[in-house]
């Protein structure tokens, strides 16, 4: 578990570094009361791409999840997305869980332009639902 989370720390740093993805602090709910960090970036015209790393409260405290996100409408000012990805849930008992991800990103959130607000949930060793907030790092 200690090599994951080196490699997913790396693996954020560099892709700051590089300058290739937007870093974003993140926290909600998501099998318990979660924070983490995670990278963000557009790939093509209405489509993104964002994965991260997050520590939470519930039975298995550590999570990556990588996946994409699809621009579905605007909403006065705020931007719209649908997400899709894939999330695995690790540690504490042992067991990993993999699974698909679901979600509503709404970008733009309360008219403050580097926040952001994300419904739905993962399928992973059970339907989990997940609410956040996040800052995107400028």
């Amino acid at each position: 578990m200690k090599k994951i989370i080196i490699v997913s720390c790396l693996l954020l740093v560099v892709s700051f570094s590089a300058g290739a993805m937007q870093p974003e602090i993140i926290g909600g709910v998501r099998d318990g009361m979660a924070i983490g960090m995670m990278a963000d970036a557009p790939v093509a015209k209405n489509v993104g791409i964002r994965f991260g790393l997050e520590g939470n409260t519930g039975r298995q405290p550590l999570l990556l999840f990588f996946g994409g996100k699809f621009l579905l409408t605007y909403l006065g000012r705020s931007p719209m997305y649908f997400g899709l990805g894939a999330v695995g849930y690790t540690g504490g008992s042992g067991s990993t869980s993999v699974g698909p991800a679901l979600s509503v990103v709404f970008n733009r959130a309360f008219n403050v332009n580097p926040m952001f607000v994300e419904f739905g949930g993962d399928v992973a060793d059970g339907a989990r639902l997940l609410a956040q907030v996040g800052y995107k790092i400028y």
